[in-house]
């Protein structure tokens, strides 16, 4: 039996590289960008269990000014004793003992503690059913509500438009193909901090009276 979690956790994290990293690129750029498609808010991973179904997580990262300020993850793995879950991340600065509010559109709002935090996030898990996911479909907006340490609501809302065409599409990174996503990404930002530190020295002077050195191999 495959949990897309134990089998499916590098590619958790790379998704959430690959998000961070696009997320970064469109919040600097966003002029030259092609026009977004509601599911372009969507990534959708899967693997294939050994009786043929595939175990997928599809996940939203959520933006304000450029900055991440939560996440929302649907884990759907037909191995699982709980086939459905959900997850939500939070920033830091929440009040722990609140709990962590789970609404879509006006439906009627579901409370749950917080299940962890670590150096960058306090995250909630939910298990839900065919009817959760049914308001997912049909929903405009899922709004994770949560208080601060002064009390103050915080919340992040994530958009559901793309949803439904995601989920149950068929378009899908598998994890070989999510690995190599990641690795692309890690080696495009590394060449792109390369340049901007030539491009620092070349402005400032240093090294303008030594030949350019041969990269070529």
């Amino acid at each position: 039996m495959l949990n897309i979690f134990k089998s499916g956790a590098k590619l958790a994290a790379a998704g959430m590289l690959a998000m961070s990293l696009a997320g970064g690129a469109l919040a600097q750029d966003a002029s030259q960008q092609p026009e977004r498609k509601p599911e372009d808010n969507w990534l959708k991973v899967c693997d294939k269990l050994s009786s043929g179904e595939l175990a997928c997580i599809v996940r939203q990262v959520v933006y304000q000014g450029g900055n991440k300020i939560g996440a929302f993850t649907l884990r759907d793995d037909p191995s699982g004793e709980n086939r459905y879950l959900a997850i939500a991340e939070m920033p830091l600065a929440v009040l722990l003992p609140f709990g962590l509010t789970w609404q879509v559109d006006n439906t009627k709002p579901i409370r749950m503690p917080f299940v962890t935090c670590d150096p960058t996030k306090c995250t909630g898990q939910l298990v839900v059913n065919e009817a959760f996911i049914g308001a997912l479909k049909r929903g405009a907006k899922l709004k994770l509500s949560a208080k601060n340490r002064a009390n103050k609501d915080l919340v992040v809302d994530v958009n559901l438009s793309g949803f439904t065409a995601v989920y149950e599409g068929d378009t899908y990174f598998t994890p070989a193909e999510f690995q190599a996503q990641s690795s692309g990404q890690n080696a495009l930002e590394q060449q792109l901090q390369g340049v901007a530190e030539e491009l620092r020295k070349e402005k400032s002077g240093e090294g303008s009276d030594q030949p350019a050195e041969n990269t070529g191999n």
